[in-house]
């Protein structure tokens, strides 16, 4: 399974909202609030809270969209920052969904050992009791 470092999707990204900052196609307080955003997220990812940091990047996109209709941003800027945040998306969403499967795994597990705890339990309560039980026969 490929898996783009989270690290270096933010890192990308970032670049990505600053590398045109000075170029004038949007302003200082507009990078700096998606720069946020993109920090929210890899601060989230990092800490392999996968389902925060999908919540923060909708965010982001929200904030990417509000820049565009306030006319804080460019078109070719906001679908460029569009792109690379589908892009984070897809990778944050593997690693949501290989971390849940983990964890299902890790549950099952759990519940088949507490079932075979139960099985030898019972087991060792049916030789004692069973021990004495031949029976009269009539």
């Amino acid at each position: 399974m490929r898996r783009l470092p989270i690290a270096a999707a933010g890192v990308a990204l970032a670049l990505g909202l600053t590398g045109c900052a000075g170029g004038g196609t949007y302003s200082a307080d507009t990078a700096s609030t998606l720069q946020h955003g993109v920090l929210s997220v890899a601060t989230a990812a990092s800490g392999k809270d996968y389902a925060g940091a999908l919540t923060q990047l909708a965010a982001l996109q929200q904030r990417n969209d509000a820049a565009l209709k306030s006319g804080a941003i460019a078109p070719d800027r906001h679908d460029a920052i569009a792109a690379s945040l589908a892009a984070v998306k897809a990778d944050l969403t593997q690693l949501k969904d290989a971390a849940d499967r983990a964890q299902l795994q890790q549950q099952l597990q759990q519940l088949q050992q507490q079932q075979q705890q139960q099985k030898q339990q019972d087991n060792k309560g049916k030789d004692k009791k069973g021990g004495g039980d031949g029976g009269d026969g009539g």
